[in-house]
């Protein structure tokens, strides 16, 4: 009789495992739709709203769920998270809603980040200086109010201290980054850019 009782409890352990392997999986892939739906819908999300997302609205849930999720967010290769200005990790799926338009999303609530950091990016990145109506455009979508209030606070902020700009012959005003570009070859770009514009 014992082997037959060994061997009972044996497939007991092995059935209560995989019944947890498999609700394990299933809270692995809630937490993952609601992180690509929300990057459908052109947002970033908390842990919190992830979990409020996978509960339906109700506020009722077990203590050790949110450190459950946010493991199993983080090892899914499919969802990146980064600390938001907030202090808060906020995550997206890049292939449905990409590191640089998340970084943008995050910083539309600072103006002044937001142009300073897409400013510092383009020098070091490409390099570019920027033309100050890019930021009226898509995806950064800022009012001329907004940016100009954005670059006062630029201009006293010695956190800022890199930025300045160049004026074009044509009036246009360029923004740039003196840690990655300096005056010279700012200005330089402008009026090349300025005369693709003219000329195309």
């Amino acid at each position: 009789m014992k082997p037959r009782q060994d061997a009972t409890l044996s497939q007991g352990v092995t059935d209560s495992g995989s019944a947890q392997a498999a609700q394990e999986a299933a809270l692995a892939q809630a937490a993952v739709e609601a992180v690509c739906k929300a990057s459908r819908e052109v947002r970033l999300v908390t842990l919190d709203e992830v979990l409020a997302m996978m509960a339906g609205g109700e506020a009722e849930r077990a203590p050790e769920l949110p450190q459950e999720v946010a493991a199993a967010l983080s090892a899914n290769p499919g969802i990146a998270s980064f600390t938001g200005l907030s202090g808060q990790t906020l995550y997206h799926a890049p292939d449905i809603l990409s590191r640089t338009y998340a970084l943008i999303l995050d910083r539309k609530g600072s103006p002044m980040a937001l142009m300073a950091e897409e400013i510092r990016a383009n020098c070091r990145d490409y390099p570019r200086p920027v033309p100050v109506e890019l930021f009226e455009a898509p995806p950064f979508g800022l009012t001329p109010e907004e940016i100009e209030s954005a670059l006062k606070t630029i201009a006293v902020r010695p956190e800022c201290k890199d930025i300045t700009f160049t004026t074009a012959s044509t009036g246009a005003v360029y923004l740039f980054s003196t840690r990655h570009m300096d005056r010279g070859y700012a200005t330089f770009l402008a009026e090349r850019a300025e005369t693709l514009v003219m000329n195309p």
